[in-house]
Formats: C-alpha cells, sequence, structure tokens
C-alpha cells in the first residue's frame, strides 16, 4: 500500500476509501481543534507538546489524520528524532509517558499501521515507535510494557482521603505540623525553583536533568496556558519539594516530582501530592494519572498505591523498518542507567543533560 510523501494540508487517497492528511501543530490550531473532543485525549497529544519537542530539540512534527469514507477520523501525532548517535526514527510521542494514535472504530486500525510503516519507510527511519495504543497492531507482542497508576478523582475530598494509606495520612499531619507553605503557581520563577530540585534529584538518581530550557518551554508553552501547574512546598521561604502536574481536558499526569533529601523528615513529598491533588479536584479533573513505572520497581509501585491508585498496563510497540517486523522481547524490570552521573559535579551533570537528550526520546 502506498502512501505519497506528503505536503502540509495535501490529501492522499488510502486503498478501503481511507484519506491521510497531514496537519502542522506548530501553525494555527486545526490540530487541537480536530482532538479536543476525542475521548482518550491526554496533554501529550496537545500541540503544546509538540511545540515544546521542536523548541527544545529540533524534532520535526508528522501529525497525521486518517479519514474514512464516512467522515470518520483516526489520529497520530508522530514526531521525527534525527539524530547521527541514535539514529533517525519516528515516534509517538518523545518524552510521554503514553500518547498513541487517537482512535475511531471506523477507520481500519491495519490499514493505518501498514500505512505508518510505507510512511516510515518513506521518511528513512529506522524504527517506528507507538507509546501506548487502545487498539494494537495485529500480530504484535509488545516492546516493552509498563505499569501504570490512575487516580480516580470524582469522588468527594473526604472520601479520597480516607483511601488514602495510613502511612499517607499521617505524613500529610506530620508536614502540617511542620509548618509547611505551598504554591501552586505556572510563572517562570517557580519553574526555576522547581528545576534546581529537579537537578538534585536526578543527580541523586544518577541520571542527568533534562536542560533547563525544556521546562523554560513547557512554561510557556502549557503553563501559563492553563495546562498544568508547579506545586512548591516551602519551608522558611525555602522550596524543599516540588511536583509537575499537565492536565488537559479533565485528565492530568503528575510528570515530575522533585525534593531536598535535608528535609524528608517533614514529608514534603506528600505534603506536594496532596495539594496537588486537591488543585486538581477543584479544577474540575476526573483522574490523575502518575506516570508509567518500570516493572519491578516495587517502592516507587507501592508509593502511587498508597494514594488509591488503580493499576493499569502501558505497552510500547516499535517496528523495525529495516526488517519490516514488529519487535518483542525486550522486557526489563528497570530502567538501567550509568551511575557516572550520580557522582559528576551539579553543573557538569547539567551539560551532560544539555548533550544527551537530544538524542533520546
Amino acid at each position: 500500500m502506498a502512501v505519497q510523501h506528503l505536503s502540509i494540508g495535501l490529501l492522499s487517497r488510502l486503498p478501503n476509501g481511507v484519506s491521510l492528511e497531514r496537519i502542522d501543530p506548530l501553525s494555527g490550531d486545526r490540530w487541537d481543534k480536530d482532538i479536543i473532543n476525542h475521548p482518550n485525549l491526554t496533554i501529550f497529544h496537545r500541540s503544546a507538546w509538540a511545540r515544546v519537542l521542536n523548541e527544545t530539540y529540533g524534532h520535526q512534527p508528522y501529525y497525521l489524520k486518517f479519514i474514512s469514507s464516512e467522515g470518520s477520523q483516526t489520529w497520530v501525532p508522530l514526531m521525527e528524532v534525527d539524530s547521527r548517535l541514535t539514529g533517525r526514527r519516528g515516534v509517538c510521542l518523545p518524552f510521554a509517558d503514553f500518547a498513541g494514535p487517537l482512535w475511531s472504530s471506523a477507520v481500519d486500525p491495519e490499514s493505518v499501521y501498514q500505512s505508518l510503516q510505507q510512511f516510515a519507510k518513506e521518511q528513512k527511519w529506522k524504527r517506528l515507535d507507538i507509546r501506548h495504543t487502545e487498539v494494537s497492531p495485529h500480530g504484535a507482542q509488545p516492546f516493552i510494557s509498563y505499569d501504570g497508576h490512575v487516580l480516580d478523582l470524582r469522588q468527594r475530598e473526604d472520601e479520597l482521603e480516607r483511601r488514602l494509606d495510613t502511612a499517607v495520612r499521617r505524613a500529610i499531619r506530620k508536614a502540617a505540623r511542620a509548618g509547611l507553605e505551598i504554591s501552586i503557581k505556572t510563572d517562570a520563577e517557580s519553574t526555576a525553583a522547581f528545576y534546581q530540585l529537579h537537578c538534585q534529584t536526578r543527580r541523586r538518581h544518577g541520571l542527568p536533568p533534562q536542560p533547563f530550557r525544556f521546562f523554560s518551554s513547557i512554561q510557556r508553552n502549557l503553563l501559563s496556558q492553563g495546562l498544568g501547574e508547579i506545586v512548591l512546598a516551602t519551608l522558611h521561604g525555602k522550596p524543599i519539594a516540588g511536583a509537575v502536574f499537565l492536565r488537559s481536558a479533565g485528565r492530568a499526569i503528575y510528570k515530575f516530582g522533585a525534593s531536598d533529601p535535608a528535609h524528608w523528615e517533614t514529608r514534603p513529598n506528600q505534603w506536594v501530592m496532596w495539594h496537588g491533588i486537591k488543585h486538581l479536584i477543584a479544577n474540575g479533573c476526573s483522574e490523575l494519572h502518575f506516570g508509567r513505572t518500570s516493572r519491578g520497581d516495587e517502592g516507587l509501585s507501592r508509593f502511587k498505591r498508597s494514594w488509591g491508585c488503580e493499576s493499569s498496563e502501558l505497552n510500547y510497540f516499535r517496528h523495525d523498518i529495516r526488517r519490516n517486523c514488529w519487535l518483542s522481547g525486550a522486557q526489563s524490570n528497570s530502567e538501567s542507567h550509568p551511575l557516572l552521573f550520580g557522582w559528576l559535579p551539579l553543573a557538569l551533570n547539567r551539560i551532560a543533560g544539555q548533550l544527551i537528550y537530544p538524542h533520546l526520546d
């Protein structure tokens, strides 16, 4: 099945009466208007995330819309990651926990997947990655799977509090007695304060931080547009813990968390999370996703379950373009990384992040 090389806005006719159109999410608001009412919409599907990735790393968007003969539509947002070190590939979507195609039942999934494979081949990508999907490719096994944890926010605050683990309730009371204060903001100053905590936390985990321009772009394109908040806990005016929540159409995700271990005895992480949850409820959110968790990371899974979350499965699919097959068997209990980054001085760790992340997804 052939798919023509597309120009912006050009329709191509596929078999089974399906048409294919490429939409530029960086120009205008047409993409967002098209997808805004889809029931599986997440913040990562929004054009704002494409702008973050393009501004920070130069990744190019290939956002495709499939239209059935009856007019039903399926949307597939792809970003091209072009790296001399890690290769050229299409990802749906980079640095997103989950952001697969937005399906319509009237569009044949196999026509979509076959067209995507052909499109990837013509773009000379080495692979095509799908970060979770409601409709799996026929016969494909997940390349890797993660655990997901979702908290239902449609209950009253007191009911939600009763479902918290006993240890979480104790931690919240201890934080209140310690005199921790909370701010919920979207400005550049709060972003910079969170980033300092983020750099410390990533180094403690043996990882380099994303570059500051990534968070600065998130602040401009998402937070300042009402698509998320930064929750900071302070003690005597000093930020000691924080979290970044992103949200769209009533669905939120806890995307980043960071804290200063010197103040863990005051339980600032639980204090931040609890106030973030209450803020999301007040703003009409129906669910909070805690992001992906590597299989085997029982400590992190236990923390997420302690908030009353229900577990789910996030499956990633990868198609090798040269071999023309869906890959499988990359299951791992944890995400490995060099311990070197935990020993680098903070300034060098930040430089490492600036150099490394443009090649990752």
